[in-house]
């Protein structure tokens, strides 16, 4: 059930058609576990096919609402959310549940005294900085066959709704297990019917936030709060020109993807100095890619406190002793701070980087340790030699993901985000000493 139209405002629920929707939901989930994970991965398989199909309505109308709605450009949202529901196919989400669970076919039948069992109802509250990301919290869950509600952002309303009618137009029964509605976070009286249903309760979003949700669950709660991430590029990698070059379009793609919007965006790279290819040579190849994204993937549009973050960002690289800026000129796609330390200090996103320049990558655990808690992960660029050392003070330093540079936004489904499994802590053990 989408308890809104996708084609007008959120509906102002009140607290009574919330349980009504919630109850209906626990109804047709209790059914759909007559079905077997098989059959239920085997429909989901066919929403996302229909997605992935750049012909399909299910695009069309999500190129034609996602930008009004979000702020991304309509080709950021033609090249991003494939790569946001490519990894949702059947094949994957069955490894991801073998990976965690010992095997998917423990959902439906006991292996070795045991089995798992999904809650009964589970309720997604989303955060707002990509639209899609409703998309894995839905089949995942639908795939445990348990009742979901999806809360979604205010920045994005749209395709939540929109992928539950999809998932409607090829399973209605399928879809009825399924609540998908909009209410202003802190609502005491949607948020007391919601919270107090829900066996668990899956948050992302600030650490306020999520500590104020915390506060409030009367069941199980995991929240995924406040995370950053960066990059790191070795001397040994900058030999040579051409090799600096194809680094540094691959850094820029992965600032560019999504405007830094998401939690594995990039927004510090450090770099090595004393290699071939000097720190200001390789600032002015990232620039001139940084530019390139800017027409391939044009800029979300900004609003006036997004454009002012982005002009005090610049004077600051501009005035600084030591820094040095590059930036676009006539606008704010894109913008470098070049700086001479390893500070760890977040950018004002929006395609805004810094390029820390470091004589030695030991201050790295240095810098990094006062953030532990707010790093998710680190693209690499290192030569093999030295993976292994990094590995060790990345994982200490509370990174949860490597990965080369070029891939930091496009994970596989079995990225832990926060370190933590996707659907292992969701579920409930059954242990069984009979038949």
């Amino acid at each position: 059930m989408a308890v809104r139209d996708i084609d007008s405002e959120p509906l102002a629920l009140t607290p009574a058609q919330l349980q009504a929707a919630i109850e209906a939901a626990r109804r047709a989930a209790d059914s759909l576990k007559r079905r077997s994970v098989e059959q239920v991965l085997a429909t989901l398989d066919r929403v996302i096919v229909g997605w992935l199909d750049p012909e399909s309505e299910w695009r069309r109308r999500a190129t034609q609402a996602l930008p009004a709605a979000t702020g991304f450009s309509p080709q950021m949202i033609q090249h991003g959310l494939p790569l946001l529901l490519e990894p949702l196919r059947s094949d994957a989400v069955r490894s991801l549940l073998d990976r965690e669970l010992g095997s998917y076919r423990i959902l439906d039948v006991a292996q070795g005294g045991r089995r798992a069992i999904g809650p009964g109802l589970i309720l997604h509250v989303l955060s707002g900085n990509l639209p899609g990301l409703a998309a894995t919290q839905i089949v995942l869950s639908l795939a445990l066959r348990s009742a979901t509600i999806i809360k979604s952002a205010a920045g994005d309303t749209v395709f939540p709704a929109l992928f539950a009618e999809s998932v409607r137009a090829v399973d209605p029964a399928l879809a009825s297990g399924l609540v998908v509605a909009h209410w202003r976070g802190g609502d005491r009286a949607i948020e007391t019917v919601a919270f107090g249903a829900a066996d668990l309760v899956v948050a992302s979003g600030s650490d306020a936030a999520i500590s104020a949700i915390a506060g409030r669950v009367t069941g199980r709660f995991i929240g995924h709060g406040h995370k950053m991430s960066f990059a790191v590029i070795g001397a040994e990698c900058l030999a040579d020109a051409q090799g600096a070059r194809d680094l540094a379009r691959r850094l820029a793609y992965d600032v560019s993807l999504w405007d830094q919007q998401g939690c594995l965006s990039p927004q510090l790279c450090y770099l090595e100095a004393d290699a071939a290819v000097t720190p200001e040579r390789f600032a002015g190849m990232l620039a001139e890619a940084l530019a390139d994204f800017a027409r391939e993937l044009p800029p979300r549009t900004l609003n006036l406190d997004d454009k002012a973050a982005v002009l005090r960002f610049r004077q600051v690289a501009q005035w600084q002793v030591g820094r040095k800026l590059l930036a676009s000129s006539d606008s704010t796609d894109w913008t470098i701070s070049v700086e001479p330390d390893a500070e760890f200090l977040p950018s004002c996103l929006n395609r805004c980087i810094r390029l820390k320049v470091v004589h030695s990558m030991t201050d790295l655990a240095t810098a990094l340790a006062p953030h532990r808690r707010h790093i998710e992960a680190a693209g690499l660029a290192i030569g093999v030699e030295r993976i292994a050392a990094f590995t060790d003070l990345l994982a200490a330093s509370g990174v949860h993901r490597l990965c080369p540079l070029g891939t930091m936004q496009t994970p596989t489904l079995t990225w832990l985000q926060s370190g933590r499994p996707r659907v292992a802590e969701w579920v409930d053990w059954l242990a069984t000493e009979v038949g």
